[in-house]
């Protein structure tokens, strides 16, 4: 396995309890549906998986679907890949949650469980990264780290200004600087002052090392560390399917325990 890390690096991931969310302005949320959907989100929320379903709010009032894994005092958000379903996060939160750590898993609005927030915010998935950390505190997280693959990678950088002070770490998986809620990645990197970590495969066709470097680069935090993996991984195969998925795993496990 070939790594390349730069600058400070290990972040902790802070983990919290979640359970049933606020009020809406207008009335309840909707209650989870009864039986699973038919599509690849079934899994998600049947008790094939041990998880406690949730609704929460984004930080503009959105309406959003979760799953909470584990438990204890460190909390740790996973925003999902473009898809916007959080299953493909199941596996890791599961062995976040063997090591001690409360996971929110989220489906992004409009997909997955989360309903649809309308035409005019649509995108503003880093606004359901917000919402997601600002819950974990609500439910007694000491700490959070935000992660995200793909698409959620660069949510979790686009809110990354937002997030200052409440967390204390980032994770991007794949995130692509060109891609994210309003600017983009790009604009948000230089005002991100949170601990970074940044996960990337060498070869992958959308967020390979040289890409990944100029997000690290770019990022105005101090504490800021790039691992790199060989192969065409991706997102959350970096951590799932990879064969050096095992590697990465530890190698993340090692940086959150050191900023929780």
């Amino acid at each position: 396995m070939h790594r390349n890390s730069l600058t400070v690096g290990t972040v902790a991931l802070a983990l919290v309890v979640a359970s049933a969310a606020p009020a809406a302005p207008h009335g309840n949320p909707p209650k989870l549906p009864q039986k699973p959907p038919k599509s690849d989100t079934a899994e998600c929320y049947s008790g094939a998986v041990r998880s406690k379903a949730l609704w929460f709010r984004a930080a503009d009032g959105k309406v959003l679907a979760g799953a909470v894994y584990g438990s204890g005092h460190r909390g740790v958000v996973l925003a999902p890949e473009s898809r916007g379903s959080h299953c493909g996060w199941i596996p890791f939160a599961r062995r976040l949650a063997a090591a001690g750590y409360r996971v929110l898993a989220f489906d992004t609005r409009g997909h997955g469980q989360s309903p649809s927030p309308g035409a005019a915010s649509w995108t503003r998935i880093d606004r359901d990264v917000i919402g997601a950390v600002r819950k974990l505190h609500a439910l007694g997280a000491r700490s959070v780290v935000a992660a995200g693959a793909s698409l959620g990678g660069a949510a979790v950088l686009v809110a990354g200004p937002a997030l200052t002070g409440l967390v204390s770490g980032i994770i991007d998986f794949s995130g692509e600087p060109d891609l994210g809620p309003g600017a983009g990645a790009k604009a948000a990197l230089p005002r991100i002052q949170a601990p970074l970590l940044v996960v990337a495969g060498r070869d992958d066709p959308y967020a390979d090392e040289q890409t990944s470097k100029e997000v690290l680069d770019a990022a105005g935090s101090s504490d800021k560390q790039l691992l790199v993996y060989p192969g065409p991984w991706h997102g959350w195969e970096l951590v799932r399917n990879a064969p050096t998925a095992a590697g990465a795993r530890a190698d993340i496990f090692r940086w959150l325990a050191l900023h929780t």
